[in-house]
C-alpha cells in the first residue's frame, strides 16, 4: 500500500488514514452522530478509501474516491437515518474543504460543507449546512488514532 506525504494527494491521498480510530462529537447530530464514535478506515479493492462510523444510534458509511482526470476527490456519503448526499474537493493538504448536498430523511435537501484538518494521528471535521441562510454548524468531530 503506497502512502501519501500530503493528505489528498493523488489516488492513494488518504492510505495514511486506513486503520481504527476514536472519535468525540463536541456538537451531538443526527448527521454528524453522537459524542462518542469508532471509526474504520479499510481500502477498496476498487482503489477508494471507506470510512465507517458507529455510536449509539448511528452508523455512516463514506468513501474518498479520486477521479485523476479532474484531480477531485468525491466523497457520496450515507447515514443509517435515511440521510444521504455527496461532497467533493480538489484541494490537498493538512486543511481539506469538501462542500456538496445532502437530503435528510424528511427528503429536505441541504448543500453541506465540511473543514477537515487532517493529521496522520488526529483528524478534525467541522461539519456545517445551509439551507436557505447562512451557513450553520452542526457537527465537530476530533478522531485520533488507536
Amino acid at each position: 500500500m503506497m502512502s501519501a506525504s500530503v493528505p489528498g494527494t493523488g489516488p492513494h491521498g488518504f492510505d495514511w488514514a486506513v486503520g481504527t480510530w476514536s472519535c468525540t462529537n463536541t456538537m451531538p447530530s443526527a448527521m454528524g452522530g453522537p459524542s462518542r464514535q469508532s471509526m474504520t478506515v479499510t481500502r477498496t479493492n476498487g482503489g477508494a478509501t471507506m470510512y465507517h462510523s458507529v455510536g449509539t444510534n448511528f452508523d455512516s458509511t463514506w468513501y474518498n474516491v479520486y477521479v485523476a482526470k479532474t484531480k477531485t476527490w468525491w466523497s457520496p456519503l450515507i447515514v443509517s437515518d435515511g440521510t444521504y448526499g455527496t461532497e467533493s474537493s480538489s484541494t490537498i493538504g493538512k486543511k481539506m474543504v469538501w462542500v456538496g448536498t445532502a437530503s435528510n430523511a424528511s427528503g429536505t435537501s441541504m448543500q453541506i460543507r465540511d473543514t477537515v484538518t487532517y493529521s496522520m494521528t488526529k483528524t478534525t471535521d467541522l461539519g456545517e449546512y445551509k439551507s436557505g441562510g447562512p451557513w450553520k454548524e452542526q457537527y465537530n468531530v476530533t478522531c485520533v488514532r488507536t
